[in-house]
């Protein structure tokens, strides 16, 4: 039994994304330098369902490190210095919308293939732009949206909220770095406040220095123009090749993004960073029902599951409250 036409073009919207499904997860991950760095040090990471996505975080160190002579005893009391920081899944999608007219409009294959394509690169530049408009929020409770920066890397981290299910106002080992900028000029003072939270985030250890700094746009090109060049001349080989402009800061590479407030510029350090995905629901597309009410119109939705997550927040900063006037 031949198939309708509805059918057929049910099919081909199908099997067209499924094969180009690992494309256009590169082409979402590699279109913005948070996420293409993020990517490119393996921090986009699968996990398989369950309630909620963890992170293991350290809390203590050990009281059992000690000095010793020839046959003295060591302590082996046992300490608890681990604990699970726990994040909400969440959901993305877009929907892929068919109209019954225009499909009886673009019957012929180059037609039909364009208008599908077209609709396909759509869902796909959507996706990117949300990704990105999220990354730069704050917690993302109430939209049902991933944790953003302005969430897990707090102006205030010591105000009453939760981020992974832990306390930050009562457990101030779980406080990210941060610097108010608010009254100071950035001429003046925005190299020294970037130095000093610089070294705040890494407390003079390599593993906790940031690799990556991201700010508005406004901030970034200020301080292009007015810091000294041995600051920012040397260029990070990842970046440049994949064709993102960007400069340094004492070696670390800076970028910007339209998302980012003019107001904030990030120290991060995506060690400690991970966007989880499950792999089962990594952009896939639904069946195809027909709109209620709405004759040989028909929707399909390209859904994402997963979370932005962190493990240690103590070695993330914000400048915030930037004023460049």
């Amino acid at each position: 039994m031949s198939l309708s036409l509805t059918e057929q073009l049910d099919n081909l919207y199908t099997t067209t994304w499924q094969q180009r499904k690992s494309e256009v997860f590169d082409q979402i991950f590699d279109a913005t330098p948070f996420y293409f760095w993020l990517k490119s040090k393996g921090k986009i990471k699968q996990a398989m369902g369950g309630r909620f996505l963890t992170e293991s975080v350290q809390f203590a160190k050990s009281d059992n490190v000690s000095w010793i002579t020839k046959g003295a005893s060591t302590p082996l009391a046992g300490k608890e210095f681990l604990t699970i920081a726990r994040y909400e899944w969440r959901y993305l999608t877009v929907p892929v919308v068919r109209f019954g007219i225009d499909d009886h409009q673009n019957r012929g294959k180059w037609q039909i293939i364009n208008l599908m394509n077209a609709k396909l690169d759509n869902a796909m530049n959507s996706l990117i732009d949300e990704l990105e408009t999220k990354l730069f929020a704050g917690s993302g409770a109430s939209e049902n949206a991933i944790d953003g920066l302005q969430h897990l890397v707090a102006d205030d981290p010591t105000a009453p909220a939760e981020v992974g299910g832990i306390p930050q106002h009562t457990e101030t080992w779980w406080r990210n770095q941060t610097i108010n900028m608010s009254g100071l000029s950035f001429a003046t003072n925005g190299i020294n406040k970037m130095r000093t939270l610089l070294h705040n985030c890494m407390n003079n250890l390599r593993m906790d220095a940031p690799d990556i700094i991201v700010s508005g746009q406004t901030p970034y090109e200020y301080y292009e123009e007015n810091v000294v060049d041995n600051y920012y001349r040397v260029v990070n080989n990842r970046l440049a090749d994949a064709g993102f402009q960007h400069q340094t800061f004492k070696g670390i590479p800076m970028v910007w993004s339209p998302a980012c407030s003019n107001q904030r510029m990030y120290f991060l350090n995506t060690n400690f960073l991970t966007l989880q995905f499950d792999p089962m629901l990594n952009f896939d597309m639904t069946e195809w029902k027909p709109i209620p009410n709405q004759v040989n119109d028909r929707a399909a939705h390209i859904v994402w599951a997963g979370a932005l997550t962190t493990s240690r927040r103590r070695c993330l900063g914000v400048l915030h409250s930037i004023n460049t006037a």
